[in-house]
């Protein structure tokens, strides 16, 4: 009963609900993938390409509404498949759903020392605002002044290695 119940669930969405979810619980798996098979930088690179900014959907270009959805069927699909994955994926996966839809999203990336070991994170944030974590949380780590960009950042590398 219970996987006719979320099909019903899923189907109630709506077409632009039911993109979200799919690319909710599609992106981690090729992200995963990715990371693995061509790397974090070409992987980032990809995401990129794919999320190349799309027609608005329904809700009329309501920034919130876009992100209440794409945080919300992120949400879902844990709770439903229960795959969490590490936090760089969740945040490119959250990332790239919004920069596909039009909206300015930064990748972000923290390090911290606790108990003598350095601990690294990385979230989203629009306009300033962590999306999937909390700001008290996100304070406790140091950021770059700029979002993490590790297509763009290999790049500046590899240009500044071979300057005359």
């Amino acid at each position: 009963m219970l996987p006719i119940r979320k099909l019903r669930r899923f189907r109630s969405l709506g077409p632009v609900g039911r993109a979200i979810a799919l690319e909710a619980f599609l992106l981690p798996i090729a992200i995963s993938l990715g990371f693995r098979v061509i790397g974090v930088p070409r992987t980032q690179a990809w995401l990129r390409r794919w999320a190349r900014p799309r027609e608005r959907s329904a809700t009329g270009g309501n920034e919130a509404t876009e992100i209440r959805r794409a945080c919300q069927a992120q949400k879902r699909v844990r709770r439903l498949t229960g795959i969490e994955g590490p936090c760089l994926v969740r945040s490119m996966t959250l990332w790239a759903i919004l920069l596909r839809r039009g909206l300015e999203a930064d990748l972000r990336v923290g390090f911290r020392k606790r108990e003598g070991k350095v601990e690294g994170h990385a979230w989203v944030e629009h306009g300033g605002v962590p999306l999937n974590e909390t700001a008290t949380e996100a304070k406790t780590f140091a950021v770059y002044a700029q979002p993490a960009s590790f297509d763009l950042w290999k790049t500046d590398l590899w240009k500044r290695r071979n300057a005359p």
